[in-house]
């Protein structure tokens, strides 16, 4: 029986475009009876199987579900415009010569003189293609489009060949795809906070300061909380299940913490429950088998206090007036110095090339200080729910002081080892993220932002070094001042944007207050339409709901639609 390519959106957290798939269409003329399929692909191999090497080396599973081929000749991409990247060896037919219902593991090091089962590129755990494309180079024989991936767990087809892909906590290298269950685990409801009004940086991926609670994971190794339950109250109890959808948002890290977000807002990720976490009451933690794992019960906490437990995990508890979402409750705090976020380049096409020649992403950290300062130990990341993602390196010496209102450039390449100011991860102009400093407690924030859509080679910073606004610069300036750079025309024209009426009944007319380009985007960031030079959007199309609405890549405001 043969098996088809099907096209489709794979939306795990709204980072799939409609233009990527798009992309593929017109890159291939045909897309073949499908046999060979890219069956498992782990993006971020940190323990669980090492290479001929000994090293934990990204990889691709391929499994075949037909008779017997040779895949001599064929392709393997991860760039949907060079899909002839890698080939598979013409002259090994011990290695090329693939039996039916076999498994065949490829290493994505970039490292072919390791042998021939090591591609010439490496995945990236920020999310992006894999495509295997036939002898010809222009046909695709079957690809996958994976969003960011979690250290240590796979994703792959629900079983092999099958058109459905999900997680797998325990990855199946060159075996049977089968989500084999974890055992629960010891977990801690370490803090709660019902009533976050006043620190703008305790702000979930909408920006929105909602109520949380704090999870904390004593054990030596991660913890996928995916199919695990919480409920508030014995009684008439209301109960949230985190889906197994997005590892990022439900994976606490070894002897580490992460903060779920109790605003009955499950549409927002798998990190949001459906309820409102109440002003006072008990919330359970249960593992998938609904056996209790753990509870925390607490009166009404004071205004933008917390309360939790005295010691991570330990049996006092007490209201803190200074809370600490993501880290030790016993954390000692250290102040960072003022420093500033000045100016970032999320899409580097042409712009600015590091040392080794490429158009990486970058950001720049500026010192308005008559000091100077170090920022060895300093963290940097771009996820809120990793807070010391990455470490500026203590070894980087002189080279990571700041002179007084001076600059440093830092690249976001996921190539840390490339230099020490290279990130293990990348920026997202596509869609937009958040990017923030913490002073070397791992806590302490120093500075952060958070952008939408942005424009190739276009950078986004401050208009004055260190202050707002920001704005889109025509011309970057990176470890420059930005004082006096040319400012991209959408903002020395200062268009007015405001969406009305807002929110709007389903069918009529939303206007912008002016022409823009616009993107519509689901609250899990889904791109849903998009225009050019529009004064108007039409809402006859959408659902009642909430919606995301990005003006010329810059303004991003919440659209509500009724029924």
């Amino acid at each position: 029986m043969l098996h088809f390519v099907t096209l489709r959106f794979v939306n795990l957290h709204g980072m799939r475009t409609f233009f990527s798939l798009l992309s593929l269409l017109f890159l291939s003329a045909t897309l073949v009876a499908q046999e060979v399929y890219i069956n498992e692909v782990m993006a971020s191999n940190g323990t669980i199987i090492p290479d001929n090497f000994l090293e934990f080396d990204d990889w691709v599973e391929l499994y075949n579900g037909g008779e017997t081929i040779d895949l001599a000749g064929y392709y393997l991409s991860d760039n949907p415009n060079n899909l002839t990247k890698w080939q598979f060896p013409l002259d090994a037919p011990e290695f090329t010569v693939f039996e039916s219902g076999a498994y065949l593991l490829l290493w994505c090091d970039n490292q072919v003189d390791q042998g021939i089962d090591h591609v010439s590129f490496r995945l990236t755990a920020d999310g992006e293609f894999v495509i295997l494309i036939a002898p010809d180079g222009e046909t695709i024989v079957d690809f996958i489009e994976f969003d960011e991936q979690q250290r240590d767990i796979s994703y792959g087809r629900s079983c092999d060949g099958c058109p459905d892909w999900m997680f797998f906590n325990i990855p199946t290298p060159n075996a049977t795809n089968f989500d084999a269950p974890v055992p629960t685990q010891l977990l801690f409801i370490n803090e709660v906070m019902t009533a976050n009004l006043s620190n703008v940086f305790w702000v979930d991926e909408f920006g929105e300061q909602d109520r949380w609670f704090e999870i904390y994971n004593p054990n030596p190794f991660q913890v996928n909380v995916a199919n695990y339950y919480v409920s508030i109250n014995a009684s008439n109890p209301l109960q949230y299940q985190f889906p197994n959808t997005n590892p990022v948002r439900t994976t606490i890290p070894a002897n580490g913490f992460m903060i779920f977000w109790g605003d009955n807002q499950s549409s927002q990720g798998p990190n949001h429950t459906n309820f409102l976490l109440p002003n006072s009451g008990t919330l359970t933690l249960r593992g998938p088998d609904q056996s209790t794992v753990n509870s925390l019960t607490w009166s009404t906490i004071p205004l933008n206090a917390s309360f939790g437990r005295t010691s991570d995990g330990g049996l006092g508890s007490a209201v803190f007036t200074s809370p600490t979402p993501r880290a030790s409750n016993t954390l000692q705090v250290i102040q960072p110095a003022n420093l500033k976020i000045n100016e970032v380049l999320a899409r580097n096409q042409a712009d600015t090339t590091d040392t080794a020649g490429d158009f990486e992403d970058w950001f720049e950290i500026y010192n308005p200080n008559n000091f100077a300062v170090d920022l060895a130990g300093y963290y940097i990341s771009d996820n809120p729910d990793r807070p010391a993602k990455w470490q500026v390196p203590e070894t980087a010496g002189n080279f990571a002081v700041i002179p007084p209102f001076g600059f440093k450039l830092f690249w976001a390449d996921a190539d840390p080892d490339h230099n020490w100011n290279h990130t293990n991860f990348r920026l997202n102009g596509n869609v937009g993220e958040w990017l923030i400093l913490r002073g070397p407690d791992g806590f302490s924030i120093a500075d952060q932002i958070n952008w939408g859509v942005q424009r190739v080679d276009t950078t986004y910073g401050r208009l004055t070094d260190g202050l707002s606004p920001w704005v889109l610069f025509a011309e970057t300036t990176p470890e420059r001042s930005n004082n006096g750079a040319e400012v991209n025309i959408i903002d020395r024209a200062k268009p007015t944007a405001k969406l009305y009426p807002n929110p709007v009944q389903r069918g009529r007319q939303v206007w912008f207050g002016n022409r823009f380009d616009y993107e519509v985007y689901s609250l899990s960031g889904q791109r849903l339409a998009s225009g050019l030079r529009q004064e108007f959007l039409e809402t006859s199309a959408f659902t009642a709901g909430m919606y995301i609405i990005v003006l010329d890549g810059y303004y991003r405001v919440k659209l509500l639609v009724t029924g």
